[in-house]
């Protein structure tokens, strides 16, 4: 009798025992998921920068971007920085997706003391002076202004730096197909090879830019694949800009069917006096009424994002004359 009642016992505590576990609250799985997002989290990655290997948040989520120039690149890759600087805020292309975005500076100097608030887990820059500084507030990777001449490369590396190198490379598909339905636009007109220079002017001088300054040159000469005249391409070409002075201005520009036109605010009074001068009334793209005057801070960016609005800009343009 003795023994049935403890095998009778024995069978009802094993029957606890296994139903207990059956209805656990923390199921194995879900402790290791949430361990598993937590390690994502925190994960870091190895990046070779022009400084030295920097260990960077394998997914950042608190970008800073330092100078303005590297904000479309950053929004091209799908992030949304926390804080940059200029006038890029301004800018019509950039100011909705900029509209929650702090700003910390102007396009020549910002606030480490905001930058310190904000708690970032990664800062972008070409600012060589302050790096040291940065990088003790958070992983600083400098890539120097100027080290990528082709748009496509600095957003690329840029992309790297963010680990966003798949939406970068997505977002410049859909660039490429954008630039083929312009150029089908422009087509008849691209027959006749009209020549098209872009012109600076300051208070003093005047400069030509080719197709590695911004002002919209990456995309009317290499996108757009319009031409310059060749003094223009030997003289500015090779650094992306050329200083010219007044007098030379029918030598560089009288062979233009179109000018792109920019005028800096310390140079109006300059740019009246000149387009008042015969030399410059004589010009060929004068006298055709086909000169586009931009403004400065929508032709000065030169990211995927900016070349788009330059593109329609300048093709609507050629198309309307």
């Amino acid at each position: 009798m003795f023994k049935k009642k403890g095998f009778a016992i024995f069978f009802v505590l094993l029957f606890m025992f296994i139903v207990s576990g059956c209805t656990s609250n923390t199921p194995p799985e879900a402790v290791t998921d949430e361990q598993g997002q937590e390690q994502e989290a925190s994960a870091t990655r190895t990046y070779e920068s022009v400084k030295g290997p920097v260990e960077l948040p394998l997914h950042p989520e608190r970008v800073v971007v330092i100078d303005q120039d590297y904000v479309g690149d950053v929004l091209a890759t799908g992030i949304t920085p926390i804080a940059t600087t200029g006038w890029a805020f301004e800018t019509p292309y950039f100011e909705e997706r900029l509209k929650d975005v702090e700003s910390i500076g102007d396009k020549s100097s910002f606030s480490i003391e905001k930058v310190i608030e904000l708690e970032p887990d990664l800062i972008l820059t070409y600012n060589e002076e302050q790096y040291e500084s940065l990088s003790k507030i958070a992983p600083t990777v400098i890539i120097p202004f100027g080290m990528y001449a082709d748009y496509k490369e600095r957003l690329l590396e840029i992309a790297n730096v963010l680990n966003r190198e798949k939406e970068a490379k997505q977002f410049l598909a859909d660039f490429d197909k954008k630039v083929e339905d312009q150029k089908k636009e422009l087509e008849p007109i691209l027959q006749n090879d009209p020549r098209i220079v872009i012109l600076e002017m300051t208070d003093k001088d005047s400069y030509l830019f080719g197709d590695s300054y911004g002002r919209g040159g990456q995309v009317i000469y290499n996108e757009l694949q319009l031409n310059a005249p060749q003094k223009v391409v030997d003289i500015a070409f090779k650094d992306g800009w050329a200083s010219i002075s007044q007098e030379t201005i029918p030598e560089y520009l009288g062979e233009a069917d179109f000018i792109l036109l920019g005028v800096r605010d310390n140079g109006v009074e300059n740019s009246k006096e000149i387009m008042k001068s015969k030399l410059w009334q004589d010009l060929p793209a004068v006298k055709s009424d086909h000169i586009f005057e931009y403004e400065l801070n929508t032709f000065y960016f030169q990211d995927p994002i900016a070349l788009e609005y330059q593109m329609k800009e300048i093709v609507d343009f050629i198309k309307s004359k």
